[in-house]
């Protein structure tokens, strides 16, 4: 007998991004991490890609809170925008394509790109197990933070 998993995919993504803006819109000595990190797998993994200066692999909540403050040295706003969400009833994966908006803390340029996240939750549990970000113009992000 199939037991019907706890929550979708879906609710899991949901319920991370509404942390994730919560937080961002904190002032910064008001921010709590432990509503992102609620969300997360004791074991949640996300790699970004080497060719970045925040490149590697962030393992836990811990090492998610690390990048997290790696990017917010880097930049002012990021700001995923208009996401369309893939998700195939009962999978434990989902695909979110949408565009991300970023400004440069040091200079104050700002960019847009298209921006892709594979994402793995844990249907029993309501966490997210993998993030796996791409993005679309690397080389013009390491120019924006004078990273060669």
């Amino acid at each position: 007998m199939q037991t019907k998993q706890k929550f979708t995919a879906r609710e899991v993504l949901d319920a991370f991004y509404k942390a994730e803006r919560e937080y961002m819109q904190a002032k910064p000595d008001e921010r709590d991490y432990a509503s992102i990190a609620a969300t997360l797998a004791p074991n949640v993994r996300m790699e970004q890609t080497s060719a970045l200066p925040y490149a590697g692999v962030y393992v836990g909540p811990d090492g998610m809170q690390d990048w997290t403050r790696r990017m917010a040295d880097y930049f002012e706003v990021v700001d995923v925008q208009n996401p369309e969400i893939f998700e195939c009833p009962g999978s434990d994966r989902i695909v979110v394509l949408s565009n991300v908006h970023f400004k440069v803390r040091k200079t104050g340029k700002e960019m847009d790109f298209p921006f892709c996240q594979a994402i793995t939750v844990d249907l029993d549990h309501g966490v997210i197990v993998e993030l796996r970000p791409f993005h679309w113009d690397v080389a013009k992000v390491n120019t924006a933070l004078g990273y060669a």
